[in-house]
């Protein structure tokens, strides 16, 4: 028998959840059985109320509360936001509706069950929202991209918020504190703040953090999760729900930490290891079958169940019709947003504490919850499964930006500062590579000094990246090899100044990276400071079918870097939008010479930034020529290899075997 201060104690306690983390859900699919239902029984056998080998779980609640912030933390940090901002009006539309049906229904079971008004809709109240248990299983899917896993993922938060505002409205007028209006006006300020403070604060201090003190990988592993808990606390402090405010963190840091860097890979291991299943484990923890299956409490809850579960189908049912989606997307709707966990506890523990109901009601909502966790852990799997992944489109420009660090200085910062902007635009990650052809050890050890002074200039930035020192034949072989390996959607390289007239018949560097490789190939000529007004400077020629992808290339990067507005010449930027080409609807024309030297000079100003599409060499004599004149230029080298298709893994290098 174990000493009872040993069984009650700190080491005891978390290698029984470390064991249970381990084998629960490995056990559970051996029998067929979702691994996260498997953390959940675990949990439930090892509680006081039926193994009772944890008699003391507070440790472990503590951690879990920590673990379903975690959870709502990082699905904001890891939604992909255009796909988000694509398909806006199916989140907001699914939180909207699933939130409304599921609380009539409620509200109405409720009533017919006998409770009175304010008890019924604090009830309704509880199945309008739900807890994104199921996202590790979007995640295993990869369906942050589809349309309903980042439609469920947003909605989650306009559930929460009309959740939120309902609990306060019933408690307000049942305990006198406030006036209906003045509950509202409380919470319409509360969220104010609370979105100032995730949405503008937090990503403006992380990043100045990451440029000056935060710049070793621990420090910036705790700076996001220091952030995360800070804006749970600062959502209790203006009287929200802290998982909006874990939600809100995610949005806010989403374009700070690309998804596929390392600081994410430590912070995705840091949740999926401890913080997430010990929060699954610690539901489990709270079950209770002696109370769950007495006869009252289980009439209870198959009504409130059916509740639950009828107002989850038909919302899903209702936003597969409306934005016609397929079977299995309205069934990921449904299994998702049919789970319920600890907030809906919380708030019926809230409920029994003004006296709207007793004991039983918090009993039943304990069984629903039970039954909900089920559902969502087994029908989750087995409808994205079935979603079929998106056909292949043009990849985004700032995916994989890698950049070849063949330079020192302010072109150096001004280049890597240009790429990072692109890769945060669309939610990618930034790959520094040095290429070194070591002669001697001297070249070696000046290129691992260079190194070091990349990295230098990327936490300077704030960027989230490391740069790495590569061992090639030739830099050209080297910055291909390296582009291949990443699976880059855009390579940017450095301009060495204009070519002699004894190698004009020798091929450039950049001419070369983009023969070998399958992907847009920029040559970034920059100036300090960084350009406030950004000028895409297309010609007639430039429109022919063979050099649009170049040209999307070009326009991609040029509304990416403009901050005060584009300026688009000679050709018309409805010209470009006719083949395509996207372009923000403030976009000025600036009509003028065909020669795009001519018309640079004419436009533009020094200090600003030209993006144009080379033609013939890779860093033209137009390019030079405006380059001169103290202007930034960006010059997208003429593809020379087939391009890589969307999202395919293992790309393959054009290269002459050697």
């Amino acid at each position: 028998m174990i000493d009872e201060a040993i069984r009650n104690g700190p080491a005891f306690t978390l290698m029984v959840v470390g064991l249970v983390v381990i084998f629960a859900p490995l056990i559970a699919e051996r029998f067929r059985i979702p691994g996260l239902l498997g953390l959940l029984i675990g949990g439930a056998l090892i509680g006081p109320n039926m193994l009772g080998i944890l008699d003391d779980f507070s440790a472990v609640e503590n951690i879990g509360q920590i673990g379903v912030l975690y959870l709502i933390f990082l699905a904001g940090l890891q939604l992909d936001r255009q796909t988000f901002d694509r398909y806006r009006q199916i989140s907001v539309g699914f939180g909207l509706i699933t939130a409304s049906v599921s609380l009539v229904l409620g509200t109405l079971v409720a009533l017919w069950l006998g409770f009175d008004t304010k008890a019924a809709i604090l009830i309704g109240s509880f199945w309008a929202s739900f807890t994104l248990i199921a996202y590790p299983v979007l995640q295993q899917y990869n369906l942050s991209k589809n349309r309903a896993g980042a439609a469920v993922i947003g909605a989650s938060a306009v559930t929460d918020t009309v959740s939120l505002v309902i609990l306060a409205l019933v408690v307000g007028s049942e305990t006198g504190d406030q006036s209906g209006l003045g509950l509202v006006l409380v919470i319409t300020v509360g969220l104010v703040l609370l979105g100032a403070y995730c949405l503008v604060v937090l990503p403006l201090v992380t990043r100045w953090a990451f440029s000056t003190f935060g710049r070793g990988r621990i420090l910036r592993f705790m700076l996001v999760f220091v952030g995360l808990l800070s804006a749970a606390v600062v959502a209790q402090i203006v009287g929200i729900e802290p998982l909006l405010g874990a939600f809100f963190a995610g949005l806010g840091l989403n374009r700070v930490i690309p998804n596929e860097s390392l600081l994410m890979e430590h912070i995705d291991f840091i949740g999926n290891a401890l913080f997430i299943p010990v929060f699954l484990v610690s539901v489990g923890l709270i079950f209770d079958p002696a109370v769950m299956f007495v006869a009252s409490t289980l009439w209870l809850a198959l009504w409130l169940t059916i509740a639950l579960v009828a107002g989850k189908i038909i919302a899903a049912w209702l936003s597969g019709r409306i934005w016609n989606l397929t079977r299995p997307e309205a069934g990921l709707l449904f299994s998702v947003s049919a789970a319920q966990a600890a907030a809906t506890l919380a708030g019926t523990i809230i409920g029994l504490e003004i006296g709207l109901y007793g004991d039983e009601v918090v009993n039943a909502v304990m069984v629903v919850i039970a039954v909900s966790l089920i559902i969502t852990s087994v029908a989750t799997p087995r409808y994205a499964a079935r979603i079929e992944q998106p056909v292949a489109e043009r990849r985004r420009l700032g995916e994989v930006v890698l950049v070849a660090s063949h330079g020192a200085g302010i072109a150096l910062t001004a280049r890597l500062r240009l790429a990072g902007r692109v890769a945060e635009a669309d939610g990618g990650v930034l790959v520094p590579v040095v290429v070194s052809v070591p002669q001697s050890d001297e070249v070696l050890a000046a290129d691992q000094d260079r190194t070091r002074a990349t990295d230098d200039a990327l936490r300077a930035l704030g960027l989230v990246a490391d740069s790495r020192l590569r061992i090639d034949g030739s830099i050209g072989e080297g910055i291909a090899r390296a582009a291949v390996e990443n699976n880059a959607s855009l390579v940017v390289l450095g301009w060495s100044g204009a070519r002699q007239v004894t190698s004009a018949f020798v091929e450039s560097l950049a001419d070369q990276v983009s023969r070998e490789v399958g992907c847009p190939v920029v040559v970034a000529a920059l100036v300090e400071p960084a350009p406030d007004r950004v000028l895409l400077a297309v010609a007639e020629r430039d429109l022919s079918p063979s050099r649009l992808d170049d040209l999307h290339a070009a326009a991609g990067i040029a509304v990416t870097a403009s901050q005060r507005g584009l300026i688009v010449g000679p050709v018309s930027p409805e010209r470009l939008t006719e083949l395509g080409v996207a372009l923000p609807e403030t976009a000025e024309h600036r009509p003028g010479p065909a020669a795009l030297a001519k018309w640079a000079d004419r436009v533009s100003e020094p200090d600003d930034l030209v993006v144009a599409v080379s033609r013939g060499r890779a860093f033209g004599r137009a390019a030079a020529n405006i380059h001169r004149d103290g202007r930034s230029v960006v010059a997208v080298v003429a593809s020379k290899a087939p391009r890589w298709v969307t999202g395919d893994p293992s790309p393959s290098l054009s290269m002459r075997s050697r």
